[in-house]
């Protein structure tokens, strides 16, 4: 018995030296398309980016080029091990194995032909700002398998790109252009349309807002408040600079009107409460609490 098993070890070993030759070449047939994977790759990137500012994109077909060289110098290393039947029937039946592998990891090939659709139909490039899903934030990768969105809070979230394909997906930055609007309650007292008339003075002298075309300012009356009469402002802005500007610009474009408001004689009453004492003649219950008394 182990004559027998030092015999098969010495004729497994002598194989190998016989095929070693063969094998040193596969290894280094396959360093070389592993090596020109990584070349090609970086070469088409560099030429594609002088084509299109896409970066998203780029990324996404120099890891294809990468994969499709490696998957080749497998096929050719399996081949010069004396593989060859293996190689053509690994081939062969890829169709049978993508649909066995189709059933059991549906998910993963989801998110790997999303990943295709995502970097050729472009809904969002690098440095975009999107949301899904509650998600929102940066745009910093797309991988075959999921998407790196970096949060405002500076959470990394990588999300799954079937879940980016199924869902609505919303692009803050994709054109640039975003509208802001706000409410503002007056006195009934008020003129309405001199109240206006300020706000808008206020809005032309705003100039990180857009005033060309059709993207002016422009204020609607809204309803009529149990205590006030509100009013909505709406504005353009630039969103490229989501993270910059345009994050406190709002703020101060609400701080300014208000205050032009209140400069101008506006008013800005608080809700008003009616207290009704249904029980007449008796006692309103009211009592009045004196106040502390400070120390000397």
């Amino acid at each position: 018995m182990l004559d027998n098993l030092i015999n098969s070890f010495h004729d497994f070993w002598d194989s190998i030296i016989q095929k070693s030759p063969a094998i040193l070449i596969g290894i280094i047939l396959l360093l070389v398309f592993i090596f020109l994977g990584s070349f090609l790759s970086s070469f088409a990137k560099k030429r594609l980016i002088k084509q299109t500012e896409d970066r998203l994109l780029v990324n996404f077909l120099g890891r294809l080029i990468f994969l499709a060289m490696l998957i080749i110098g497998l096929v050719i290393f399996l081949n010069q091990l004396g593989l060859g039947k293996a190689a053509g029937g690994l081939l062969a039946g890829a169709g049978v194995s993508a649909i066995i592998l189709g059933f059991a990891f549906k998910d993963i090939g989801e998110n790997f032909l999303a990943g295709f659709f995502l970097a050729f139909s472009r809904p969002f490039s690098i440095g975009d700002v999107i949301e899904v899903q509650d998600i929102k934030g940066t745009v910093k990768a797309l991988s075959f398998r999921n998407t790196h969105i970096r949060t405002f809070d500076g959470k990394d979230v990588f999300v799954p790109n079937g879940m980016l394909i199924k869902n609505p997906l919303s692009n803050y930055t994709r054109d640039g252009l975003l509208r802001y609007d706000f409410v503002v309650g007056l006195d009934y007292g008020d003129s309405i349309t001199e109240a206006g008339k300020v706000i808008m003075e206020n809005l032309k002298s705003e100039s990180r807002i857009e005033h060309n075309g059709d993207l002016v300012p422009f204020i609607l009356l809204e309803e009529f408040g149990t205590s006030t009469v509100n009013i909505r402002i709406f504005f353009w802005v630039n969103s490229f600079n989501f993270t910059g500007d345009i994050a406190i610009l709002r703020t101060e474009v609400m701080n300014n009107v208000v205050v032009s408001l209140i400069n101008n004689k506006f008013s800005l009453p608080a809700d008003i409460i009616e207290l009704k004492i249904y029980q007449e003649g008796q006692p309103i219950p009211v009592s009045l609490i004196s106040p502390i008394p400070k120390k000397k």
